[in-house]
């Protein structure tokens, strides 16, 4: 059903421009899929092109039962139509919440390394980020909740971003950790804002819990809005659609609010109609992807602990992204950049983006053809080679 035979290199989407400067590279960095759309998807898309006008379009009763029915299936997330907000993106639901939930001098908590869009959505508004920066154990990140609590106990501390699955690390926090968020966040009246746009790139060897799940409780759904969308999941990121929700009422009165007044529930024709079908058709697609991705994470993972053994793999335990240790190497951020460029004709997303915590990283996105993938690893060998 998946197609992975795809060639983007012929326009202008991001990840393949850096072939405009170097035809050399192989580029394996931002965080959508060479993996097709889904046929039953654009087949949808093209119906609506063969009506002829791309007019205004409006969110229908059947579109708000998909999102429904998708989480609550798959997330054990209950939601009334009422409770759901429409954003274009994820980032942009976020940069709402942070606006309208916390005032200018507040902090907000910000684990690291960090998606790099939640700097400029915390400080560009006018807050202080404060990282809580992720600790080592094992090949995994852990949450030191001991100096989660102290940062939490500051009073000008408002809210949390939780990333689950974390990006870059790809690590999926249990459901004890999440609970001894949301007692620190609910103790010191810490709003939670959960992004969980990756939770639907899941292996077998975990899955995680929503923030909003009712396995979480009422504690939890009394603190948290959540950000989601279908477009990571089924490689729709061009269409900008995604949506934000709460169970809590005052919350999501202000943000209801906030979002009519800045007109941002206004989505596009493409997105109204994607979201609604990947969420009612397409259960069967992803979970084929999803094996594939495996598959595809399991080779990654075994060929460079076997074959380029300075590097250390972080192994994700969900997304399509592997978070690589090159520090063994002792170059700086900016060599080791242009190392695998020259050397290895390899284009990766540099560590030092995600915060000075991603220092001496790399972050691979292995949601690519296997031999493609192969050919990758191959170039990461023959960077190490030469080094």
């Amino acid at each position: 059903m998946i197609d992975t035979h795809v060639n983007r290199k012929e326009h202008d989407n991001i990840k393949w421009q850096v072939l405009k400067d170097d035809a050399s590279l192989l580029p394996m960095t931002i965080a959508d899929m060479d993996i097709a759309t889904p046929k039953f998807i654009r087949d949808a898309l093209q119906t609506v092109l063969d009506d002829k006008v791309l007019g205004y379009t409006a969110p229908s009763d059947a579109f708000y039962q998909s999102i429904i029915a998708w989480e609550q299936g798959h997330h054990a997330v209950t939601l009334t139509p009422e409770q759901i907000i429409l954003m274009p993106g994820v980032v942009t639901g976020l940069s709402l919440a942070v606006r309208r939930l916390t005032q200018r001098g507040d902090q907000v908590i910000v684990m690291a390394p960090y998606y790099p869009p939640y700097e400029q959505v915390v400080t560009d508004n006018g807050r202080k980020m404060v990282k809580l920066s992720l600790v080592q154990r094992e090949g995994q990140y852990v949450i030191d909740f001991d100096r989660l609590a102290t940062l939490m106990s500051d009073p000008i501390t408002r809210a949390i971003i939780v990333c689950n699955p974390q990006n870059p690390g790809g690590r999926v926090w249990t459901n004890a950790e999440l609970q001894r968020i949301t007692e620190l966040a609910s103790q010191h009246k810490v709003f939670i804002l959960a992004d969980e746009i990756h939770d639907d790139t899941t292996f077998s060897d975990a899955y995680p819990v929503s923030m909003l799940s009712d396995l979480m409780g009422p504690e939890a759904a009394e603190q948290t809005v959540l950000l989601k969308s279908a477009t990571k999941a089924f490689n729709l990121a061009g269409v900008k659609a995604s949506y934000l929700a709460t169970k809590n009422p005052r919350l999501l009165a202000v943000l209801k609010r906030a979002a009519t007044a800045e007109q941002l529930e206004e989505l596009n024709t493409f997105g109204l109609v994607s979201t609604q079908v990947a969420y009612e058709q397409g259960a069967e697609w992803l979970a084929e992807v999803n094996q594939y991705l495996e598959e595809n994470r399991n080779l990654a993972y075994a060929y460079i602990n076997e074959h380029i053994p300075r590097i250390k793999p972080m192994y994700p335990e969900a997304t399509y992204l592997m978070w690589l240790d090159f520090m063994a190497y002792g170059v700086t951020d900016k060599q080791l950049d242009q190392a695998l460029r020259e050397k290895g004709h390899l284009c990766l997303n540099p560590g030092i983006d995600y915060g000075e915590e991603g220092h001496g990283f790399m972050r691979l996105n292995f949601a690519v053809d296997r031999d493609v993938l192969k050919e990758a690893l191959h170039r990461l060998q023959v960077f190490d080679r030469d080094m």
